[in-house]
């Protein structure tokens, strides 16, 4: 059985950590809907704490595959997302040991630093245009998750401020090359394309930071990336009508967060509006539309977990023990 055991640890896809994030975020994210009282967030965090473990075990007993992972230009883009779920999962844990959770967070955020100088070193080396995919945003921006899983604490603000300001920035730098990219350069290879999905993230990860970390948020920028992660959203919606017939691949995982993400931004941005007086029937529709969102997410996230069940097929550990 621990043969059997290592091998499917062995063989876990590194995408498989953005499955991670998509569950432990869409957990956290029910607690706007329901009044679960932390279970949600929780049952989410304890499912995705389980991938994130088969993944570090993975690593640590096999380095050079971590390594192989940081070198390659669309899966060294997604190892980020190991550091992102941590963020999300430290969230859940600071409920029950708030220091040990800030440890967790802090941790994750150094972690996610470390994954982002790999990425950079490994694309300056050979850098063209045509190799920018839509994973690429994760390792500058996904940084943002920071902010959103961030517990508050007074000494950690400035370095959760930080991860939003250049968050944010790299966005603003990167979404109109990405953009000029699909225009003008070659079409992204079919292996590469679940990875369309994640537009769809960074402008909603940064309104949920944006939200989460600043005081007085300005409304000019809300309502900007509020335009900008609906948008992007629907276009998603819309692309899936053909990224679903694509032939399944670990690279699925990418559906989940973007779709997630969207819905968690909503639900932050109706609770602004209600605290600074706008009308309640305002209110009340963008609570709506995050709902439809939560639900559309559910859906995905629930899809993606399922074939990925199918592709990696855990029981057969079990199986083969007896």
């Amino acid at each position: 059985m621990i043969r059997a055991a290592k091998a499917k640890v062995m063989g876990a896809p590194t995408p498989m950590a953005g499955l991670a994030l998509g569950i432990a975020s869409l957990g956290w994210s029910w607690e706007n809907m329901i009044a679960a009282h932390g279970v949600a967030q929780w049952v989410g965090a304890a499912i995705a704490s389980v991938l994130l473990i088969v993944l570090a075990f993975k690593f640590l007993w096999h380095g050079h595959l971590l390594r192989q992972d940081l070198a390659h230009p669309v899966v060294g883009s997604v190892v980020p997302t190991f550091a992102m779920a941590t963020m999300v999962v430290s969230a859940s844990l600071g409920h029950f040991y708030p220091v040990a959770g800030d440890a967790l967070w802090l941790f994750a955020v150094g972690l996610h630093i470390l994954f982002l100088v790999s990425f950079l070193y490994h694309r300056a080396q050979a850098f063209e245009l045509h190799h920018m995919v839509p994973s690429w945003f994760v390792p500058p921006v996904g940084i943002i998750v920071a902010d959103v899983s961030f517990s508050g604490h007074p000494a950690l603000a400035p370095i959760a401020y930080a991860c939003l300001v250049f968050g944010m920035l790299a966005y603003a730098v990167m979404l109109p090359m990405m953009i000029y990219r699909f225009i003008f350069t070659h079409e992204i290879p079919d292996a590469a394309k679940p990875t369309l999905a994640i537009m769809a993230a960074p402008a909603s990860l940064s309104l949920a930071g944006y939200l989460t970390v600043v005081s007085e948020p300005s409304p000019v920028i809300v309502a900007l990336l509020f335009g900008i992660a609906v948008l992007m959203t629907a276009i998603i919606y819309l692309a899936f009508t053909r990224l679903l017939r694509l032939p399944f691949s670990p690279g699925y995982a990418a559906f989940t967060f973007p779709m997630v993400i969207g819905a968690t931004a909503l639900f932050k941005m109706a609770h602004w509006m209600e605290n600074i007086g706008v009308a309640e029937h305002y209110v009340a529709q963008v609570h709506w539309l995050a709902s439809l969102e939560l639900i559309v997410a559910t859906v995905v996230v629930s899809y993606v977990a399922i074939r990925y069940l199918a592709f990696y097929q855990p029981h057969k550990v079990l199986v083969g023990s007896r």
